[in-house]
Parts: C-alpha cells; structure tokens; sequence
C-alpha cells in the first residue's frame, strides 16, 4: 500500500488576488511547484476573496483570526507551511498558531539587509530617541517572529545581517537555509544568439522605490557617453509610467529606436528577452530578492545594479556570486558607466551564459529547493 502524499500549504497572511500571476511567483509558484513534487498543496490566504480569484486554483480563504490558531491549523493535518510574512511582526501570531500546531515550519524572510531603518529618518533629539526605541523594540518582535521557524529561506546577505545583530545572532542566523526567492522554470537558457542588448523589468508605477526617473537618466547618459560602436540597445519591460512614455516620445528618433518600451509581457516572451540580452539593468532604491535579477541569472543574463550596499544588498551579492556589476556612486552617470564596463567584459569573453545559469538555477527553483526543506518530498 503506497504512502500517502505529505501535506504542504503555502501561506500568505494579506488577501492579494489569487489569478493566474499570482500562481505564477511566490507561494503561488510555490504551491504548483509542491504538488508537482507529489505532494497535496493548497494556498492559505485571509479573506476578503478577490473577484480574479481563480475559481479552479487550489486555494483556501478564511477569516484572518483562524490563521492565528493553533487548533484551525492543527485541523488541517499538515506535515508543513511555508509561510510569506516579510519578517512582519503583525504576524507573528500566524507564525506561533502553525508553530504551536506541531507543524513544521519554513519562514521565508523576503527584505534587505537593513534591520535598523528607523534610525536613518530625520528629527531632532526627542525624534531620534523615538526611532531608537521603535527601532529596538521592532527588531527585538521580529526575531521573536522568526524564532518561530524551522527554517528562514533568505540569502546569505540576509543572514550575515542577522547573525552580526544582537537582536537576532546565531539563533535566528542559524535557522537561514540559502534560497533568495523561487524562481518559475520557464526562465532557462536557450538555443539563441546574444545580442549587443539590456534589459530592464519593473512595476515602473512605483515610482519610489523602482526609481523609473533614475532607469531614464541613466540611459541618457549611457548613449551620451558610449561610442557608436560600443553601443548596446535597451528594452523596458513592465508598463510604462505616463512619465516614461513622454520621455520615450521626446528622444530623437535614432535613439528612440536603441531605447525600447516594450509594456508587459508574458514570462515566455520575458525569458527570451533575458537570452538575447548580456545583462539585466536595475535601477531601484531598495529591493528585496529581486525577482529579475534571478529570473535574468537562470537565462545566462548578468546583472548590473547601484551601489546602495544595504538597500540592494542581495541584487548586490548576486552579481558577485553569478556576473555582473555594480556602480561606483548612486548616481546616473556612474551606473551608466557599470554599463558600459559589463558590455566590455563580455566582449571580452568574461561571462559565461550557461555558467551563470548553471549556478543559478539550483539555488531557486523550487524543485530544487523544496526537497531540501521538507525531507522525503520528491522522493
């Protein structure tokens, strides 16, 4: 008689939209990537439902106060949940209810490496005694919200950062298993040739942190600097701001046709997109795994990024550990600068596509790294 399937939920505790992009990425991948490994699977998110849930996907919607509870879960007879809660202290009593429950439990913890934030705001005397405060009190919740796991999947960015924290050490940093973030399989390499060509991909309506007016004075200042025959072309994926297009519209026209808005596009035509291209251009404030960057490694594409070492921390590291580069300065003129020195290493012959995706791959995708999570899935 065989053995029955073990039981693994996914959880998010906020009630996004559980459409065919949300099953896509996160536990939404997560949880496809789990029944493909043989084992029974479902999302558990907070209601209210979402009128582009999908009426067929394996999700479970309850009020938020259930997740809290240890006999709710203790109900579902699971072997484990993988939980998405960003480290936030308002959940805790999600990750202490699965806990209590005597379910194993794998926390993945999805920031950067800046534990201490509130110190950096500004004020006087009084308003930094607050934010120090606040700031202690926080880190000290959040440990207390990750102690809770089994294991954190993070980056090792992420766990240096804990374990040379007091507020966390070796007992939160000792729980990290490496995985930045699951990453679909549709990213591979493929049989295409490599083009002079970068890539940029963002949600460019978040103005603030993608940084959409740093993406266009970089290119501006990459083509104003760069000789002709050096020069790479540029596609934006994502949907433009208002703000890009009439940007894109006032370039001249030659350069109009070296800078590409291409919209958004699907993850077939993304991935693509990433093997005809030599790196893929990040220009944000602050990210946390940064999905395109991974997404871009798994299909032999290199990274290039600002230098902002606590903020893009982990885009950072990933262009240590797979190819890239990084700016001198967070500024326009020197990422446009890591441009044009990541075009010259690879005419060079100093990237390796299939390296890059070859050391990559392993590290996120999920049939990769859930059996390591959970022993005895897959098998």
């Amino acid at each position: 008689m065989s053995a029955k399937p073990p039981r693994i939920y996914t959880c998010t505790p906020f009630s996004f939209p559980a459409d065919g992009y949300f099953f896509t990425r996160d536990t939404g991948l997560l949880c496809r990537s789990l029944q493909s490994l043989g084992a029974e699977s479902r999302v558990v998110m907070p209601l209210p439902a979402q009128e582009d849930d999908l009426p067929e996907g394996p999700l479970i919607r309850v009020p938020l106060r259930r997740l809290t509870s240890a006999a709710w879960w203790r109900e579902q007879k699971l072997d484990g949940v993988m939980l998405y809660s960003w480290g936030d202290p308002r959940y805790t009593g999600v990750a202490r209810a699965i806990h209590r429950a005597g379910i194993r439990l794998v926390i993945h913890y999805d920031a950067n490496c800046e534990l201490h934030g509130h110190l950096q705001r500004p004020g006087g005397p009084l308003k930094r005694l607050f934010n120090r405060v606040k700031d202690t009190l926080i880190n000290r919740m959040r440990a207390v919200h990750l102690g809770y796991a089994d294991a954190i999947t993070t980056t090792p960015a992420n766990r240096d950062a804990f374990l040379h924290d007091p507020a966390y050490g070796e007992r939160i940093a000792g729980k990290c298993v490496e995985m930045p973030c699951p990453v679909s399989s549709v990213f591979r390499m493929m049989d295409i040739e490599r083009e002079r060509l970068f890539v940029a991909v963002g949600k460019w309506s978040d103005v603030v942190n993608k940084r959409p007016e740093m993406l266009m004075a970089t290119l501006e200042a990459y083509l104003a600097t760069t000789d002709a025959a050096e020069l790479c072309d540029t596609e934006v994926y994502g949907a433009p701001t208002p703000e890009m297009e009439a940007w894109h519209a006032a370039l001249p026209p030659d350069m109009r046709r070296r800078e590409r808005l291409m919209g958004k596009v699907d993850h077939a035509t993304l991935c693509r997109a990433y093997n005809r291209a030599r790196a893929c251009l990040c220009t944000s404030y602050a990210e946390g795994t940064h999905n395109a960057s991974l997404e871009a490694h798994c299909c032999g594409c290199a990274v290039v990024c600002p230098n902002r070492p606590v903020h893009l921390c982990n885009v950072i590291w990933y262009t240590q550990e797979g190819g890239g580069t990084v700016s001198a300065e967070d500024t326009p003129e020197s990422l446009a600068a890591a441009l044009q020195a990541e075009s010259a290493a690879w005419d060079a012959g100093l990237r390796d596509p299939a390296r890059i995706a070859a050391a990559w791959r392993p590290k996120v995708l999920p049939e990769c790294t859930l059996p390591k999570l959970f022993p005895g899935l897959g098998n």
